[in-house]
């Protein structure tokens, strides 16, 4: 009877389904004044109608029942206006969906050394040579437990997965539907592919202990968990899963992992919003959570270095369950050892470690700093980390032009013509003829009077020069040297000429900085000190780097004296970078404090602005032995991208310095003729050879293409299939080479300890649980009580539109219809 009445609401209906709440409610309830009134208003005339009309003669009781049919015909009406509904509370159980996740990453072939008693049972627990349900207080099983002190976390899993005590799967089975995923940096579903043969490539493999029973039928999947992805996306898995599952009932999803998390979202942030969805998270730890490791994590040391150049590296540095103890670490310079220290380990926190080392002759050498592996440590692959270097014994050419011999030139050209690692010229546009004539001088008569001339210099350093001095030919070829040939300039400020006189010129589209309007009433102080700041972005500098820690080097500009004079402008570019500022805020525009220095990309080359030419202020005899660090950091970081140019006239770069094996590397080639005019090819070879342990590879072949509207620029791709040094070059100039280096990613193995607290979060975030191999008994009862509870959904039945409604007013229409006809009524 229920079933019909509801099915005549319009309402479907289950019969493992039961009601358990039932509500009325309008949809247009804010109407409901209105239809009142109405109501009352049609009665009224209905009533009007009955006994004051035609039919008056009727007895009473027949006028009664004819108002009330005719009344509550209005009613019905009027209340299909507002819409109204009957909600029901049904409830009903249905078979969930229980998703098993599986970690399938690297981190999973790690042999974790057990060592303490609770962590060989708990391997023997999963393996089934110790109970499933007696827990930790049994004894441990002494001549089995050789079987699992190193097993590889991967085989415990899956031994574990087979366990015939536990019987996980099949327990899962028997409430709920099951579904397999494996996770690492992607989610992939695991079908019923034949076991791998064997684990990823560089682990150690032990011989599997025998698992308790077989793989049931159609679970043979557990034979294809393979741990080979090189990273891990736990929370970026779980996002997907809830994704892909979204509007299915979920039991719950079963994580099998070690906690490792290296790339993607925040793992809380997915278990949050699977207690939003109402799915809960049960997490199966693997592996140990204190295991002994000496992580070597990272090695920072500049790319390019000059023979006989101190240098200043440091190593990120982890010792795990090591407090108190002490190892040696060393620096090797093309495997010669240049460094070493003793470290001594605390907790697990990572520590900096400073080295320092003087290369001794020039060439590309492998930088590499490691510490020996201890016998009980859980990976030896993970103490070693290196990178490439390349070591200078060539000059940087500085072409430096002055109007006249103002302060800065007079204690700046010296710095240059001292530094050994600088080959200085100096052009005086108003100084003496004769300058240029004595022996040896440093002074050129005239400015290049070809651009191959000019080009030969690695970095341009222009003074208080008039604009006027330079041809418009010569204004070209400084525009082309930076940014066709990836030249570098510096623009040093001037009270008469620079930047002034560069207004609508190409050299004022080289600046970093916008100039003020010609009408500005602004202008430079000369008697009032100026005090310098660094920005955030020149604290962070190497360039202005006076000592290895930042603390120290900000100590150190602190206390350099005040300036006199500092040109004004209007504002840096929008893709400058700002180093120094003047510090007072008066002398600030709505952009910010007044630029001091800037440098900005243009074209292939640099282009650096100093807004004062008063640093000789802080040369030695001042005080401040900083100077000639100082314009020596400059010189060498503006000059060093063509100085590496090797032949000027090819120019060879790749979209990064570093890659994984197996990413795709894109290589670029800007090609020019002896003339220096673009080539014009459609097309031109080009080759690698790869340096690795094995060796040199043999030379692949790589097709570049023109770059359309381009000239010169050639591009090609190709994959980093093996680990090594990459050495690129393009056909009739095999001299200037591109090197770059690939490797396989080691995140899996940065953090080897099993990640206990994290997984205990996410399972209390999203309301699930974490297990141990001690606890998993637990789990399949769990997940079956929660499944008994019904799920409750509200369905609602449209009154005004049903069967039944119209029904009732065709009952009604045809009962009135009916009595006025026996009653002798039109």
């Amino acid at each position: 009877m229920i079933e019909f009445l509801l099915k005549s609401l319009g309402v479907k209906f289950e019969h493992a389904a039961r009601i358990v709440s039932v509500g009325l409610r309008l949809r247009n309830g804010d109407s409901l004044g209105w239809v009142l009134l109405l109501a009352l208003v049609f009665t009224a005339l209905t009533w009007w109608t009955y006994w004051r009309g035609a039919s008056a003669e009727l007895p009473p009781w027949r006028k009664k029942v004819l108002v009330a049919l005719r009344s509550a015909l209005f009613l019905l009406i009027l209340l299909a206006l507002l819409r109204p509904i009957v909600a029901f509370g049904i409830e009903g159980k249905i078979r969930r969906l229980l998703v098993l996740l599986v970690d399938t990453t690297g981190s999973m072939n790690i042999q974790d050394p057990r060592v303490d008693e609770a962590d060989i049972k708990r391997a023997e627990i999963g393996v089934g040579i110790l109970s499933a349900t007696k827990g930790l207080g049994q004894g441990l099983d002494k001549n089995r437990a050789n079987e699992v002190r190193q097993i590889a976390r991967v085989d415990l899993l899956k031994s574990v997965l087979q366990n015939d005590e536990l019987k996980l799967l099949q327990k899962f089975h028997r409430t709920c539907d099951v579904q397999v995923f494996g996770f690492g940096q992607a989610v992939s579903e695991i079908g019923e592919a034949p076991p791998v043969p064997s684990p990823a490539d560089g682990a150690k493999t032990t011989p599997t202990p025998t698992p308790a029973t077989k793989p049931v039928p159609g679970e043979s999947w557990v034979g294809n968990i393979a741990a080979k992805s090189p990273a891990t996306a736990l929370g970026d898995a779980i996002h997907e899963v809830l994704a892909r599952k979204r509007g299915q009932p979920l039991a719950g999803i079963f994580v099998m992992t070690d906690g490792a998390s290296n790339s993607g979202g925040p793992p809380l942030a997915a278990a949050s919003l699977a207690a939003q969805e109402g799915v809960p998270l049960y997490l199966y730890g693997v592996g140990i959570t204190s295991p002994r490791d000496i992580i070597v994590a990272n090695l920072f040391a500049p790319d390019v270095a000059f023979v006989k150049d101190e240098l200043a590296v440091t190593v990120r540095v982890r010792g795990q369950a090591l407090r108190g103890e002490t190892a040696a670490i060393s620096l090797k310079l093309g495997g010669e050892v240049v460094a070493s220290q003793e470290v001594t380990f605390g907790g697990d926190e990572e520590q900096i470690v400073p080295l320092r080392f003087t290369p001794k002759a020039p060439g590309e050498f492998e930088l590499q700093a490691a510490i020996p592996a201890r016998d009980d440590e859980t990976i030896r692959d993970n103490n070693t980390v290196s990178q490439r270097i390349r070591v200078l014994d060539s000059k940087i050419k500085v072409l430096y032009v002055e109007q006249s011999p103002r302060w800065e030139f007079k204690h700046m050209l010296p710095v240059l013509l001292r530094d050994r690692r600088i080959e200085a010229r100096a052009l005086l546009i108003e100084g003496d003829p004769a300058l240029s004539k004595a022996e040896g001088s440093p002074y050129l008569a005239e400015f290049p009077a070809k651009k191959e001339e000019l080009f030969k210099y690695d970095l341009l350093i222009l003074g208080d020069v008039n604009a006027k001095t330079f041809t418009p030919e010569q204004t070209g070829w400084i525009n082309e040297f930076v940014s066709k040939f990836g030249g570098a300039c510096i623009f040093i400020a001037g009270k008469h000429f620079d930047p002034s006189s560069y207004r609508d010129t190409v050299l004022e589209k080289m600046l970093p900085v916008e100039l003020e309007p010609v009408d500005s009433a602004l202008r430079a102080s000369a008697d009032k000190p100026v005090t310098l700041e660094l920005t955030p972005l020149g604290r962070s500098s190497q360039m202005l780097a006076l000592a290895p820690k930042p603390e120290e080097n900000a100590a150190i500009w602190k206390k350099f004296p005040p300036l006199f004079w500092v040109n004004r402008v209007a504002r840096a570019k929008p893709a400058a970078q700002v180093f120094l500022v003047d510090a007072d805020p008066r002398k600030a525009s709505r952009y910010g404090l007044q630029p001091v220095l800037a440098q900005q990309q243009y074209g292939l080359g640099q282009v650096l602005y100093l807004g004062t030419d008063n640093l000789w202020r802080w040369r030695k005899n001042s005080g401040n032995p900083f100077y000639e660090q100082l314009w020596g950091q400059i010189a060498q970081r503006m000059a060093l991208t063509h100085l590496l140019g090797g032949s000027k006239r090819t120019q060879l770069t790749s979209d990064k310095t570093r890659y994984n094996v197996g990413e795709r590397v894109t290589v670029y080639a800007r090609l020019y003729t002896e003339s220096y005019e673009p080539v014009k090819e459609p097309s031109v070879r080009g080759s690698f050879i790869v340096r690795g342990e094995k060796g040199a590879s043999e030379t692949t072949g790589v097709a570049l293409r023109a770059v359309p509207e381009q000239p010169g620029m050639y591009r090609g791709d190709f994959v980093a299939v093996t680990p090594g040094t990459y050495t690129f070059s393009v056909a009739g100039d095999e001299k200037t080479a591109l090197e770059f280096a690939a490797t396989e990613p080691k995140f899996e193995l940065g953090e080897t300890a099993m990640n206990e607290s994290l997984m205990k979060e996410m399972a209390r975030v999203s309301g699930g649980a974490f297990f141990r191999e001690e606890d998993l008994n637990k789990l399949p009862g769990m997940i079956a009580e929660k499944t008994q509870a019904g799920i409750r959904s509200e369905v609602d039945a449209e009154i005004w539109s049903s069967p039944f409604y119209f029904a009732l007013m065709l009952c009604i229409v045809t009962a009135e219809w009916i009595l006025r006809k026996r009653w002798h009524l039109k």
